[in-house]
Parts: structure tokens; C-alpha cells; sequence
């Protein structure tokens, strides 16, 4: 099989490439930085192999546990907050995607014109469930074509046979929440349909996984670059880009921040609200691996969070618990990345932030701001650790 030959050995050479590259990155000196860079190509390399190899347009699944989960696949900075689901179609084809609504607070659809493989990635588009007709009872049917279809129905580019299509599952309120339900099955099976992949396709596949991994890479290095170099540390920056060309939701902004955290030190991150549908803080490594939300407090929501009298939200991010109800913890990684996520709002403001002494903390901190003690921060990790569980199944 030479031409599966030649892809693996492409393949295998691309890997070692982006090894080397990340391991001699400026920002992966670190000891937790280079092991983190080597656990990043291992992932990608499955991440590769569950985006690439496997799908079959021709029989599509939807499934999070391939995708993102709080510990084994966190690339990208996945929401803590969100469950998401993934899948691939062929864009000329008819499917039937069906469910229930479930009560989070916000179910959106994205389809995306090839994935991190494929060199002329684009967004296609992107829906709002709740725009559809649902039951009374929550349930759902859409249909996803290139051609109009009455009833709920969702336009594919006939030109795009390897879409991508991505939900998110809101869980602002982790407690209690049950979320959606989501299935597709295409609604025209051709006699030639198969799930035996052919040499050529191996070899594409392999391609695209070498492709992805290294511009993952290679888009994560940047933008950390583009933060050091815009803002320096502890300093949030709203970048003027178009992440819906690499999987970024269209009614989002991102806002970023390096951190750089002494064992002393906190982080005073004060801001506004505006009207939103949901906002979040969360941590993640230099290469955008999100870090352990289950076992630790490294993000907060719009649910979670305790306001202000004067309407304004503060939040502390220190390596000690610092006992106040709104903490984010480093979880070990004392140099990292902060994104603020601001989702269906009038406006996007940048957090303002303060590094204070963690001894010091409460003379920059409304005098009403409330002491958690170690039994209840004990409390509410062990209900994190439920919840998160709860959602992924686990």
C-alpha cells in the first residue's frame, strides 16, 4: 500500500515536527509547560483519530465524550459550562436531527465547513434551537439539506462534504440541570454507502490529523503571542478577530488574559454586566488545554457568582483559597491563560484587573463580601465534582 505508506510516513514526520516545536516554544520552559506540551501531541493524536479517521458522513453520531471532556480531551479551552456534541455530514446530503430541549438555557447549532484538517476551513451557519419549532413537551425535529424543506430546516453547502457540525449545551446552572438530548440519522442511504474506508481515504485522513495538529499548534502559539504582545500579563484584551473560522461561535466574544501568579499573590478581576445570556471565567495552559474543572474552582459563571451591591462582579484568582465565595484556582499552573466569555450580549466590556497581596486582599474588596470557611469551600468542591460527573455520566 504505498500510498498508505507515504501518508503515515508524512504523518509520523508532521508529529515529531510539532513535538519539537512545542517543546521549544518560549512559553513551554516550564517543567508543567513542557510536560503539558508533550500531553498536548499525544492528544492530538487521539483527538486526530476521532475527528478525522473515524467519522463517516454516510452514518453520523452525535457524541461528547470524544470531544471535550473536564480532564482526558480539554483542546481548544472547552467551556466548563458547556456539553458539547460533534459530528460530521456530507453538505449535499439529507438529515433528520432530532431531540429534546432539555432546560438549558441556551441549545445552538453550528455547522462549519471542514474542521482543523482542512486548510479552507469556514463557518457555514448557525442556529438558535429555541428559533424552531419545539413541542410542548421540549422535543424537537429539524431537517438539514441544501435544498428547502418545510417545517424547521437547516441550509447545507452542497459543496462542503466533510461539514462539521457542533452543538453546545449550555450548563450555567450545574446543579440539577438535565440538559439536551440530540440524534441524526441521514434520511438518504445510497446502495454504495460503506463503512470500509478505501487506501486513498486513509491516506486523506492521516493528512488531515498531521495538518490539524500542527495548525492547532500553531494557531494556539499565536494567539498566546498575540496577548503577550498586545497587553503583556494580568491584563485582559479583546482581539478584533474571526474565530468562527477555527470553530469560534459567532455571538461570542473572547476575552484574553495571561496571568502570572506568585504564591502571595491574587488577581482582583472586576467587572460590569450587561445584558447577557451567559458569561464565564475559566483558566487554561498556554496551549489552550483547559484545566481540571471538576477536582478544583478554575472557573466561574454567570450562576456561580456572587454580585456586588453596586452591580459589578469581582472575582479573585490566587494559588491559596483565598475564602472569598467568587475564586478561580490556578489548579497548579501557576503561569497560564484566562478567557472570558461573553455570549449573546449588548456589548463586550474587558475586565479590569488589580495584583494585590492575598494578605491584603480584603482592604481592595467590597467590606460586605462574604468569608467562605475551608468546611464550606470542602462543600462546594465535592458538589462540583457531582455535577460535572452527572453531566458526562460518569
Amino acid at each position: 500500500m504505498p500510498l498508505a505508506d507515504d501518508a503515515w510516513n508524512e504523518y509520523q514526520k508532521a508529529i515529531d515536527e510539532a513535538r519539537r516545536a512545542a517543546l521549544d516554544w518560549r512559553f513551554a520552559q516550564s517543567p508543567e509547560m513542557r510536560t503539558q506540551a508533550m500531553y498536548f501531541i499525544s492528544m492530538m493524536q487521539a483527538f486526530g483519530f476521532n475527528t478525522y479517521m473515524g467519522p463517516r458522513t454516510a452514518y453520523p453520531t452525535f457524541f461528547s465524550h470524544l470531544m471535550f471532556t473536564p480532564v482526558e480531551y480539554n483542546w481548544g479551552a472547552p467551556s466548563p459550562d458547556f456539553r458539547y456534541h460533534w459530528t460530521k455530514i456530507d453538505g449535499s446530503r439529507a438529515y433528520r436531527i432530532w431531540g429534546t430541549r432539555g432546560d438549558t438555557p441556551w441549545l445552538h447549532i453550528q455547522a462549519q465547513k471542514g474542521w482543523w484538517g482542512d486548510p479552507d476551513q469556514a463557518n457555514i451557519g448557525a442556529w438558535d434551537v429555541d428559533n424552531f419549532t419545539i413541542a410542548p413537551d421540549g422535543s424537537f425535529e429539524i431537517i438539514a439539506s441544501p435544498d428547502e424543506r418545510p417545517g424547521n430546516w437547516m441550509k447545507l453547502d452542497p459543496a462542503a462534504p466533510n461539514t462539521c457540525l457542533l452543538v453546545r449545551d449550555i450548563w450555567d446552572e450545574w446543579e440539577g440541570t438535565t440538559g439536551a438530548t440530540i440524534h441524526i440519522e441521514p434520511l438518504d442511504m445510497l446502495s454504495d454507502d460503506t463503512l470500509v474506508l478505501t487506501e486513498e481515504e486513509i491516506a486523506d485522513r492521516l493528512r488531515g490529523i498531521a495538518y490539524q495538529t500542527r495548525f492547532s499548534l500553531d494557531t494556539w502559539m499565536r494567539m498566546i503571542e498575540e496577548v503577550d504582545q498586545a497587553v503583556g500579563s494580568n491584563r485582559f484584551w479583546l482581539p478584533d478577530e474571526d474565530t468562527t473560522k477555527i470553530g469560534g461561535n459567532p455571538l461570542a466574544a473572547y476575552v484574553k488574559m495571561l496571568y502570572d501568579l506568585g504564591p502571595d499573590d491574587a488577581i482582583i478581576i472586576e467587572t460590569e454586566i450587561p445584558d447577557v445570556k451567559h458569561w464565564s471565567l475559566q483558566l487554561a495552559d498556554y496551549f489552550y488545554q483547559t484545566t481540571d474543572y471538576r477536582f478544583h474552582q478554575s472557573s466561574i459563571n454567570n450562576k456561580q457568582a456572587v454580585v456586588d451591591a453596586d452591580g459589578k462582579v469581582r472575582i479573585v484568582m490566587s494559588v491559596k483559597d483565598p475564602g472569598v465565595p467568587n475564586w478561580v484556582d490556578p489548579s497548579g499552573f501557576p503561569k497560564g491563560y484566562a478567557q472570558w466569555r461573553w455570549y449573546l450580549s449588548d456589548r463586550f466590556p474587558v475586565p479590569a484587573t488589580k495584583l494585590v497581596a492575598v494578605a491584603d486582599l480584603r482592604d481592595h474588596l467590597p467590606a460586605e463580601t462574604p468569608i467562605i470557611t475551608p468546611e464550606q469551600r470542602h462543600a462546594q468542591l465535592l458538589a462540583r465534582r457531582a455535577e460535572v460527573g452527572r453531566r458526562f455520566g460518569v
